[in-house]
């Protein structure tokens, strides 16, 4: 009698499972299927949770716990993207995200989203520099750096030194001085100083490219 009780208890709970609406993910593929009633999301609820996790997920450094929270920010952006896809800040997030992951295609797809939207958004910009720096592509990094000036502290400070970085590996130190000067107004320090002051030194021998 449990028994028949249990087989029927697990085919209730089959049935139920089966004509609930799903927020279904596939992770190893990144693509979700989201039949969701949106009216009767709290729109900015859900935006506060999935940045104050993203904001966590920033300050992580260990790379196998990073992933643990990809997934459910990347339920929570793609979810907000559809909601409001006149937002670039979405699909920038998300673009991060699936860089993050290396899924180049889906990562590339976002930035360039959020970069039609708005051609002059400079998160979105410094983002996608950073998708391209991460892959050796440094002229199209630049360019999308470029296109981020003025980006707010603690971009600013990121987006001067991997500018700088990208000069030197491009052979023109002067202009990577430039930039390693403005990184150091933003966030002093020893390291920074050093390389600075390498610079300089030979920038007075004659030695940088102009």
């Amino acid at each position: 009698m449990n028994k028949i009780k249990l087989c029927l208890l697990l085919l209730l709970i089959l049935t139920a499972n089966l004509s609930m609406k799903s927020f279904a993910t596939n992770f190893a593929s990144i693509e979700y299927d989201v039949p969701i009633d949106y009216s009767k999301i709290d729109k900015n609820a859900l935006a506060d949770q999935a940045n104050l996790l993203y904001n966590h997920f920033e300050q992580i450094t260990d790379e196998e716990y990073r992933k643990k929270y990809i997934q459910a920010l990347l339920n929570r952006y793609s979810v907000l993207s559809v909601m409001d896809p006149s937002d670039p800040f979405y699909f920038t997030r998300l673009g991060i995200l699936y860089d993050e992951l290396g899924n180049d295609t889906l990562a590339m797809s976002n930035f360039f989203k959020a970069t039609n939207l708005v051609p002059k958004y400079q998160y979105a910009s410094f983002s996608f520099g950073n998708y391209y720096y991460k892959r050796g592509y440094y002229r199209k990094a630049l360019y999308q750096y470029k296109l981020a000036a003025g980006i707010i502290s603690p971009y600013s400070y990121q987006r001067f030194m991997k500018i700088g970085s990208i000069y030197e590996k491009l052979g023109n130190y002067k202009l990577a001085l430039e930039a390693y000067k403005s990184a150091y107004q933003e966030q002093n320090g020893l390291e920074l100083y050093n390389k600075i002051l390498l610079l300089e030194d030979l920038n007075s021998k004659n030695i940088l490219y102009h």
